[in-house]
């Protein structure tokens, strides 16, 4: 095996390593280390950490990760005040919250509260007016959706193709600029796994580029948050809880808006009902709720 130098090894983290990494891996020395080459690559990492090349990761030993050089700072030389992003929202939602670009809206759902349609409406809305790309797990199948969006006049075999069935990773898929992404919904991956979806929220909202997203979350019955707890509200310009509290009939809450759109009015905690039809995407009778959950 050639020499081990401290060059080499300060060269490949600098280089070659993304992310975290074991140091038995480094300059691919993965299964060619003897007990003598082993503790001499221990010190180098030591000494580079003393550097500030690399540090370890999570007292997990052996793993460690490049420390970023420090980039850039921003320039806002040529920045002028950003509009609104010019998505509209059901339920007149666009009177409380401004959205930013590269921002994030949540509809967390109960089961049969009109999560998925209030996301179908969104697309309904807004066809014509933005770019839109609707991402599904297709859970009740092709059929129903395609009868969901018939109800309100639109007949998917005969628009431009915008839905794509995906039930995970959907971060893989935001990749178009100026474009309203919906999201139909995001669940545990293993199905009891709910502290990954607040992660899966962070990955799609940093991979926005002058888009939104709008996410459908499961939710327990008259709690807030969705399943993943409040690691779900982090990234979100605008959360939504939606319940259904009799048939025919949902209620709505405002559960946080980063930016009201009125500066003299925060909306959080503001709470509606409403009744729907239309296969769950006409909501109508919209009023103001003043009860407890």
């Amino acid at each position: 095996m050639p020499e081990l130098t401290r060059f080499d090894v300060e060269i490949w983290i600098a280089t070659v390593a993304t992310g975290k990494f074991h140091y038995k891996s480094v300059c691919g020395l993965q299964g060619r280390l003897d007990p003598k080459s082993d503790n001499k690559l221990r010190g180098i990492i030591w000494e580079l950490c003393k550097k500030g090349v690399c540090e370890s990761v999570g007292g997990k030993d052996g793993w460690y990760r490049p420390v970023e050089e420090i980039p850039m700072p921003v320039d806002f030389a040529d920045t002028v005040e950003h509009k609104c992003f010019p998505v509209i929202l059901p339920f007149d939602l666009s009177r409380y919250a401004f959205i930013y670009p590269n921002t994030a809206i949540i509809f967390a759902g109960s089961k049969s509260s009109c999560k998925t349609g209030a996301i179908y409406r969104t697309v309904a809305i807004n066809m014509g007016k933005v770019d839109i790309i609707l991402l599904s797990n297709m859970e009740g199948g092709r059929e129903q959706m395609y009868d969901r969006f018939r109800a309100m006049g639109i007949d998917l075999a005969q628009v431009s193709k915008f839905v794509y069935h995906v039930s995970e990773n959907f971060h893989d898929y935001i990749k178009q600029p100026n474009t309203l992404f919906l999201i139909d919904y995001i669940d545990a991956p293993e199905g009891t796994d709910f502290y990954l979806i607040g992660a899966a929220i962070s990955k799609i909202r940093k991979k926005l580029d002058n888009s939104v997203a709008i996410i459908g979350l499961q939710k327990p019955s008259f709690r807030d948050t969705a399943f993943g707890g409040e690691q779900t509200l982090k990234d979100a310009a605008l959360y939504i809880a939606l319940d259904n509290i009799a048939a025919g009939k949902g209620k709505l809450k405002i559960v946080d808006a980063k930016v009201p759109a009125d500066k003299t009015i925060h909306p959080k905690n503001m709470q509606f009902t409403f009744k729907y039809e239309e296969e769950g995407t006409k909501f109508s009778d919209i009023k103001p709720y003043y009860g407890g959950d």
